[in-house]
């Protein structure tokens, strides 16, 4: 039975791939500890906590987020400080944060806070800019966005999602959209707004999330198609509208951070399981639609932890990356880490 039959027909399908994943969901590494207590000599541990980074253009700090939804930190990687950006102000706190071209920071997080589940405003974020040389609190853009947006290393373009997760999972709507960021009498705000496509370009059962621009040009978005195949990676072309499918599997693979030359990805992947993810672990993906893989971290080797959210540097020697914990909410950060990508190779 394929999942282009009736709706009827389409969810017996996705309930029996989602039973599949189950079976593999408490699969992994069986060695006690921390992986944070035995890192290979390419990998450093930066801080004990924190989530979601990202890199400066410079390569000298590193962005990242107190919590799912939380306040946002400049870490300066030379000498440790932390800088705090959104504490000044009044917040409903944040669940991404990345620098644009400029050296200003795209924001995305809700208006308002719920004190019962303050988690929950992850699903309910809109986009903002911050200027951290300022004083001031950061401008609104007056656009929701599902998850995180792509933010062009480049220009000030970005690209964000619209979906109806988590209201609605399966068949539900999500859409990705592109615009630009201007500024007029010192605010920021968000212009040329176009959507570039639809899930249901790709599958009845997909949803979307915007990830990144391909570099060296920004002419490819990348994003990731879950649900579709288990989860794939996948390419828009911006000037032909064409599809293309690079993890090409039927395993959970999620696109991250892309690297600057434009010829792999850092991706969030899980080969045991079937739409779930479980403890995912990061690997390196060919954008060739070779569907090449490398692994590089093996966090997963230890009980109860994994490795994600990796994003690249400019110059592409280091990714930053997450300890995450089983358990907690998906997404979860349990502290950063840096890999050195020139050491591990010169160590094969």
């Amino acid at each position: 039975m394929t999942a282009n039959g009736s709706p009827l027909s389409r969810a017996a399908w996705v309930c029996g791939a989602l039973l599949l994943a189950c079976s593999g969901c408490g699969e992994g590494g069986g060695r006690s500890g921390s992986p944070a207590d035995s890192l290979p000599p390419h990998i450093r541990q930066l801080t004990p906590w924190g989530a979601r980074p990202d890199w400066s253009h410079d390569g000298r700090r590193l962005l990242l987020i107190d919590g799912l939804v939380g306040d946002v930190f400049e870490l300066e990687l030379a000498t440790g400080s932390l800088r705090p950006l959104t504490q000044h102000y009044e917040n409903a706190g944040y669940t991404r944060a990345l620098y644009l071209a400029n050296g200003d920071v795209l924001l995305a997080g809700p208006r308002e806070r719920d004190p019962e589940d303050p988690e929950q405003g992850r699903w309910t974020a809109e986009l903002w800019v911050l200027d951290p040389s300022r004083a001031g609190p950061a401008w609104p853009l007056d656009q929701p966005c599902f998850e995180g947006p792509a933010v062009s290393r480049e220009r000030m373009r970005i690209a964000w999602t619209l979906s109806d997760y988590p209201k609605r999972v399966l068949f539900g709507d999500s859409e990705i959209w592109t615009g630009e960021i201007e500024y007029a009498g010192g605010y920021a705000r968000l212009v040329r707004r176009k959507q570039l496509l639809a899930a249901s370009d790709v599958s009845a059962v997909a949803f979307l999330e915007a990830q990144s621009f391909r570099p060296p040009d920004d002419g490819e978005l990348l994003f990731t198609a879950y649900g579709y195949r288990g989860g794939e990676v996948m390419g828009f072309q911006l000037a032909t509208g064409e599809l293309r499918n690079y993890s090409r599997n039927w395993t959970y693979d999620e696109a991250e951070g892309v690297f600057p030359d434009g010829r792999h990805i850092a991706v969030e992947r899980n080969p045991r399981n079937f739409f779930l993810p479980g403890r995912v672990e990061i690997w390196k993906l060919a954008l060739d639609e070779s569907g090449g893989y490398e692994r590089l971290t093996h966090f997963t080797d230890f009980e109860g932890y994994g490795a994600s959210n990796p994003v690249l540097s400019d110059d592409g020697r280091s990714m930053a990356f997450q300890l995450s914990v089983e358990g907690g909410s998906y997404g979860n950060g349990r502290g950063i880490f840096v890999y050195d990508l020139v050491a591990a190779t010169h160590a094969r």
